[in-house]
């Protein structure tokens, strides 16, 4: 399984594409921190690239 790390611009757009992914019935998973109650990351089930990169291409890699 590969890993893959992506950048979102602000809080708004992992919003934002939790619920497109909602929509479009893509598992994934929104992680709040705690106690700040600030949404941090969004993880994916494992799919086959295809079926997601239309709903992440717009993200860039991340780097350190």
């Amino acid at each position: 399984m590969h890993k893959v790390v992506l950048e979102a611009k602000d809080e708004s757009a992992l919003v934002k594409l939790s619920e497109k992914l909602k929509e479009n019935e893509i598992k994934h998973k929104l992680w709040i921190e705690q106690p700040e109650n600030i949404p941090t990351c969004i993880a994916l089930k494992p799919y086959v690239k295809d079926t997601v990169h239309k709903y992440v291409k717009h993200l860039k890699l991340l780097k350190e």
